[in-house]
């Protein structure tokens, strides 16, 4: 796992008021973390500061789950 990859895991999870051990890159965002679409803004618009991205609302609700939201990241830097 890279340090980006890390870092997304970290603000997933900060965003699911979980700890980063409870999560996997399988996680699924809507199933096993409860995502609405207010935390998928909320997850948004903290990817974008940290990694200086943007992501618009229609891109942030594409991902199932933690490994996808990974994927979208990488695939902005």
């Amino acid at each position: 796992m890279t340090k980006i990859d890390q870092e997304v895991m970290e603000i997933v999870a900060q965003v699911a008021r979980k700890n980063t051990e409870e999560l996997c890159p399988e996680t699924r965002l809507a199933e096993d973390l409860i995502l609405k679409s207010m935390s998928r803004i909320e997850l948004a618009a903290l990817l974008c500061d940290k990694f200086k991205i943007s992501l618009n609302n229609f891109e942030i609700r594409m991902p199932k789950t933690v490994e996808e939201v990974i994927q979208l990241v990488n695939s902005k830097l």
